[in-house]
C-alpha cells in the first residue's frame, strides 16, 4: 500500500495512509500493525489509524491481553479519562471542546 499512497512525514501523505488503512480494515489489530510498520512517518500514521479504528471498532476490536500489558507497562488509569470524556459527550449541548472556555 505504501507504494500507492506514500507514507512520508508530509501530511497530505500520512494523514492519507492512515485513513487508508482504516478504511480497508477487517481486522484492527492487524491493521495497526501493518500502520506501524508500513515506512515513513509511522507513529504518526499508526497513531491516526488507530484513533480511527478504535472509534469504528469499540475496545471489543482489540486483544485484551495486549490492552492490558500496554496498561501495566505505561502504568496508564484510563478509566478515569474514558469516564470523563463519556460525561462531556453526553452533557447538554454534546459538545467535547468548547475553544476560548
Amino acid at each position: 500500500m505504501e507504494r500507492l499512497i506514500g507514507t512520508s512525514v508530509a501530511s497530505q501523505e500520512s494523514v492519507v495512509a492512515a485513513i487508508a488503512l482504516a478504511a480497508v480494515a477487517e481486522d484492527p489489530w492487524e491493521t495497526l500493525r501493518v500502520a506501524a510498520s508500513v515506512g515513513g512517518d509511522t507513529d504518526t500514521i499508526a497513531a491516526i489509524c488507530g484513533a480511527v479504528l478504535g472509534s469504528v471498532f469499540g475496545l471489543q476490536g482489540w486483544p485484551a491481553e495486549q490492552g492490558a500489558t500496554l496498561t501495566a507497562v505505561n502504568r496508564l488509569e484510563l478509566e478515569p479519562l474514558v469516564d470523563g470524556l463519556l460525561a462531556l459527550r453526553d452533557a447538554e449541548g454534546g459538545a467535547l471542546v468548547r475553544w476560548g472556555g
